[in-house]
């Protein structure tokens, strides 16, 4: 039987306390015919100790220096030998039936479809909530207004779609998915698996607000659009994150600056971010926790 082979790429930077729940996440999957590259960027803590310490005939550990999320991404694209990718991060977990479903459903999908992500349960200290990547008719003018395939840790895509695509911008040390999804989405359209498939450790550190304002600056230079109409989209999107970061380092002036500006440059959009970040809290309040 020709089962198709996948190409597991998880990238990790110290994260020695949490890398072993991540491999082992990929190593009990119900589905077995896979590699495993896990591309150590650089560590310099145990966690190439920790990688070494599992024994698995599946797995390859790549070292490489210190160079970003996106290099080490790239790095197991390429060395790829599977006909589907899939990202995991390493401080993130699928359950055991993760990749079984989604080839169950790449397998069968026209091929104007790239590929596929699942629901995931996000996962804080204390509880956990289930989560929905949205998935618009028009994925293409959906990826301009924010990166909406993260987390990355429940996709999976054709490496044919590579040769289109390209792989992720290495300038980039923030917000490479979202560059890379917006072309992606150019070629290929994404499908949603409702199973929830994978557990994503909520993000508690708080990047410093100047690291993201030169982030933002070079995701809007580096990133490729079908027109420049699109870009005005993006810009809301960046004032956005700028707002968002301003928040979190409690720069309050600033951040009531840049929603200030996101309104003025398109009040409609504005509207309609709020209606929708309001209603999905409402959602997750009533929610059941699971």
């Amino acid at each position: 039987m020709n089962l198709p082979y996948v190409s597991v790429v998880l990238p990790t930077y110290n994260r020695a306390d949490l890398i072993g729940n991540a491999i082992h996440s990929v190593l009990n999957q119900t589905y077995r015919h896979f590699e495993l590259l896990v591309i150590d960027d650089g560590s310099t803590d145990e966690t190439i100790e920790t990688i070494q310490g599992i024994t698995d005939s599946r797995l390859l550990l790549i070292p490489q220096h210190h160079k970003g999320a996106a290099a080490a991404r790239n790095i197991g694209m390429q060395k790829a030998k599977g006909k589907y990718i899939a990202f995991l991060d390493s401080d993130d977990q699928w359950e055991p039936g993760k990749i079984q479903q989604q080839l169950d459903f790449l397998e069968t999908a026209s091929d104007e479809i790239g590929g596929c992500v699942t629901a995931y349960r996000l996962v804080f200290p204390s509880t956990t909530i289930v989560r929905s990547i949205p998935m618009e008719k028009d994925f293409y003018q959906q990826s301009l207004k924010g990166c909406n395939l993260s987390p990355g840790s429940t996709l999976m895509f054709r490496q044919s779609c590579l040769q289109k695509v390209g792989l992720q911008n290495e300038i980039l040390q923030r917000f490479e998915d979202w560059e890379w999804q917006i072309r992606f989405a150019q070629f290929y359209r994404w499908h949603k698996l409702p199973q929830v498939l994978a557990n994503v450790r909520a993000g508690g550190h708080i990047i410093p607000f100047p690291v993201v304002q030169q982030a933002v600056g070079q995701f809007e230079k580096s990133v490729q659009t079908k027109t420049p109409k699109d870009l005005k989209t993006i810009k809301v999107a960046i004032l956005y994150e700028l707002f968002y970061a301003a928040g979190k380092n409690r720069l309050l002036t600033k951040a009531f600056a840049y929603l200030l500006r996101a309104f003025g440059a398109a009040p409609y959009s504005f509207g309609a971010f709020w209606a929708k970040l309001l209603g999905r809290k409402i959602v997750e309040l009533f929610s059941k926790k699971l």
